[in-house]
């Protein structure tokens, strides 16, 4: 008040005799910012009024207590009313730096409702009030030894920049919880019910130490519910104290409350308007006259109620449990009141955020249509079916009303996209496969049609691939899909840890799938191969050399004749060659003229394949699912005139259990068994099944579980001679069985995305020589932890496994990762 004073003496009107005069004009000086119709708003004198020393001071006051004004002073100029004005600055910027625990945008939410934002007036004042803010926004979360400074820059044209600097500190942690008044329940049940917690060896990941006052309150909601749900319905938590140690590093909670007593549920009814018979809606409730209350199953209830009105058009039904309680013989009786208002159709279906995707590629997934009734069963289906394409991120959808009306709504669906056209190149060296280069081109949305077409080149020491593939996954309207591949390989299997012989594969397949149902599809798959296989003696299992015997494969034998390096007098021999029949060796083992070489043995065959396979899917989403189910089983055969006559059974299982918002159970399965019909004796060696690895019993080198087998080298009279494969070749069986739970749960640094996934798992699994060779015990068992990422050149796998069963036979490979490729 006494600046106020003072300011109204500085200019030519005194505080105590102003000589009355009318105004003829008002003129502002000193506003460039602010608007002088703003200015005139507030000034309570107009042209022609008369003006005394109580208007002066009026005035003064009321321009001034906009608060825009560091100063405002009145003259007179003859009878020209003179408003001077001094602007307070601008915010031009607000910068935060430090905060860890909070989101800048909350902050700076809470700046905004005490008036600091950018673009509006800076008043000094404020500062204060910015600090005991943020502070408090601070304390909130258990931030207690928190410091805050302010700084503020004068930038020209009236314009200031605020830097706020922030020192968190370390948290508080809860050191102790305690509940006072339960007698029902043991402290530890109702400690389990809160999100909070004391430190524990988990709090690194879920910080369920860290006090947190929004967190506190939803735990005594909690603790509440807990109650309500097992009967005690005047439960209350009559207070809470919370307390912190002078040091401000340990924080001690104590929760009073009130059980009540127990009810049961007494008369059930349902009120309203009935849509359909009053026995069908009473046999969705889930509360029965003589159980115990249940508040969780009297919301569960009224929500199935709901849920049957929306799938048969009531979009805006609405149902009001309401209850009545009987403390005489303590009981509740429950009246649902349903009010299913008017029956809604769809008057438009909108497609927000596909920038790439045609709108028919979303359409053609939609289960709900313009102009028909709304049913949320039908919206839910459809969010499904596009999350499960690989090239949305994420999926959201609205159903606003239509304005104007009551009985329409449109559908917006709202889409993330994601980068569903990839190209990626590496270069990398392994001890198992030397130097390996890898290409690919990969578009999944080719254009935004929802077609896909892919290129891979992989090329390392023991492995050239060539893949073609091309697909159109709605070839006809109805969903039929129609596919083309065609693939070449050159592969040393030995090299790829697989019992080692070398093969060279080219194939062309067409594939085409049809829907049975919204969640089941029928694969087939016709593709003409061509296979040559050969395997040498000395480097080969016998059981690779007998197998390819067995299958018509003949010997390849080279003798070389030298010359001794100490006898230039003996004439050079060349080599001599034979295809198809073995010679007899007609040397000595002392004689250093001929050193002999293995035989090889080739074959090459052609194949007419064929492949049926049922799948179910019902997963929530194509990476990192959290809920639904997979069901698979195929077979694959070689038909018959193919050079090998076999067939391959396979059956998959993945069923994921939501355990909480966060945590996800995961349990797979697979079986695979294959024999030979016709002239073929068993399965041939080339398709056997193989398992460890990453994508299979992690902990375990790629493709090495199973038979082994040794090499045959007693043809080697030479001792020096090396030998270059090792004993305990993987050879591969005719049954596989593969296992496998995991505990998935979202990473600290990603809990809000679905790219990323941790899982703690347990493996177990192995390959049989023939489904009679079968045995428990047999069976490779590995735990461990995996990060899944859907990076930007696609999904990549780590996991560090420890496997507990192993033999000496058995390689171990505790550290494994893979990417570009789906699991």
């Amino acid at each position: 008040m006494r600046k106020l004073f003072l300011l109204m003496l500085v200019l030519g009107f005194s505080a105590h005799a102003v000589e009355p005069f009318t105004v003829s004009d008002i003129r502002i000086i000193g506003a460039d910012r602010i608007s002088h119709g703003t200015i005139f708003s507030y000034l309570p004198i107009k042209r022609g009024d008369e003006v005394n020393s109580e208007m002066v001071r009026a005035s003064v006051r009321r321009v001034f207590g906009t608060g825009y004004f560091e100063d405002v002073k009145l003259a007179k100029d003859g009878d020209v009313l003179i408003v001077r004005v001094v602007e307070r600055p601008a915010i031009a910027t607000i910068s935060i730096t430090g905060n860890k625990s909070i989101k800048t945008e909350e902050l700076m939410a809470g700046l905004s409702n005490i008036g600091l934002a950018e673009g509006e007036v800076y008043n000094k004042l404020e500062l204060d009030r910015v600090q005991n803010e943020l502070t408090r926004q601070f304390f909130s979360r258990g931030k207690y030894n928190v410091e805050i400074k302010t700084r503020v820059k004068d930038l020209d044209r009236n314009r200031v920049f605020i830097v706020i600097t922030i020192d968190e500190g370390k948290s508080a942690k809860i050191k102790h919880i305690k509940v006072v008044g339960n007698t029902i329940f043991s402290d530890e049940e109702l400690i389990d019910v809160f999100e909070s917690d004391t430190s524990n060896w988990l709090s690194w990941y879920s910080q369920d130490d860290q006090y947190s006052k929004e967190k506190l309150n939803g735990d005594i909601e909690k603790l509440k519910s807990y109650y309500m749900d097992r009967g005690y319905i005047n439960t209350d938590v009559e207070s809470v104290q919370v307390t912190i140690s002078q040091d401000k590093k340990d924080i001690y909670i104590t929760a009073n409350m009130q059980e009540g007593e127990l009810h049961t549920f007494g008369k059930q009814e349902i009120t309203g308007e009935f849509i359909f018979d009053k026995k069908i809606m009473m046999s969705y409730l889930m509360t029965k006259e003589g159980e115990n209350f249940a508040q969780n199953m009297v919301e569960y209830s009224a929500e199935r109620l709901k849920s049957v009105l929306a799938n048969r058009g009531y979009a805006f039904a609405e149902v009001e449990p309401v209850p009545q309680i009987n403390e005489e013989d303590k009981t509740v009786d429950m009246t649902y009141f349903v009010n299913p208002g008017k029956k809604v159709y769809v008057r438009r279906v909108n497609f927000i955020g596909n920038v790439k995707t045609k709108d028919e590629v979303l359409r053609r997934e939609m289960r709900q249509f313009e102009g028909a009734w709304f049913s949320q069963a039908l919206i839910d289906r459809s969010k499904l079916r596009l999350q499960q394409k690989p090239y949305f991120e994420t999926v959201e959808i609205e159903t606003p009303q239509v304005p104007g009306t009551d009985d329409q709504v449109d559908v917006n669906v709202k889409v993330e996209e994601r980068n569903s056209g990839q190209f990626t190149f590496g270069v990398g060296y392994s001890q198992l496969s030397g130097l390996n280069l890898s290409g690919s081109v990969s578009l999944q949305n080719l254009l935004g049609s929802g077609n896909t077409v892919s290129v891979a080149v992989n090329t390392s020491n023991y492995y050239k691939r060539l893949n073609l593939f091309y697909q159109d996954p709605y070839f006809t309207d109805d969903g039929i899909s129609i596919g083309y591949s065609m693939n070449y390989s050159n592969i040393n299997q030995g090299e790829a840890n697989i019992a080692r012989f070398n093969s060279t594969n080219g194939s062309l397949g067409v594939q085409a799938s049809f829907p049975i149902s919204e969640f089941d599809r029928i694969f087939t798959n016709l593709s003409y191969e061509r296979v040559a296989l050969r395997a040498n003696e000395g480097s080969s299992a016998s059981a690779i050399i007998d197998g390819l015997i067995d299958l018509g494969g003949y010997a390849y034998n080279c003798q070389t004749i030298i010359r001794p390096e100490d006898d230039e007098d003996l004439p050079v021999l060349t080599p001599q060659c034979n295809d198809g029949v073995i010679p007899p060796y007609s040397g000595t083992d002392e004689d250093p003229e001929f050193i002999k070489i293995p035989y090889q043995y080739r074959r090459a065959f052609t194949l007419y394949k064929a492949e049926a396979r049922w799948a179910r899917d019902s997963r929530n989403r194509f990476f990192n699912p959290t809920s639904g189910s997979y069901h698979s089983i195929g077979i694959e055969a070689a038909l018959p005139s193919s050079t090998a006559e076999f067939y391959k059974i396979n059956l998959k299982e993945n069923i994921l259990f939501p355990l909480s918002d966060s945590f996800t159970l995961s349990l797979k399965g697979e079986v695979g068994y294959g024999d030979g019909y016709g002239d073929t004796n068993g399965l041939p060696f080339f398709e056997h099944f193989f398992t460890g690895g990453v994508n299979s019993v992690r902990g375990y080198d790629d493709n090495t579980l199973g038979p082994k087998s040794t090499i045959n080298d007693d043809f080697f009279n030479n001792p020096d001679l090396p030998v270059t494969s090792r004993e305990g070749d993987a050879v591969g069986g005719s049954f596989k069985v593969v296992g496998s739970a995991e505990l998935i749960f979202p990473p600290p640094f990603a809990k809000d995305s679905n790219a990323a996934r941790l899982a703690w798992f347990i493996d177990v699994g192995n390959v049989f020589e023939d489904f009679d060779s079968f045995e428990a015990r047999e069976l490779r068992m590995s735990t461990g932890v995996a990060l899944k990422w859907q990076a930007p050149m696609g999904p990549i796998v780590i996991s560090y496994a420890y496997p507990f069963n192993s033999d000496r036979f058995d390689n171990v490979e505790k550290l494994q990762f893979t990417f570009g490729n789906t699991f």
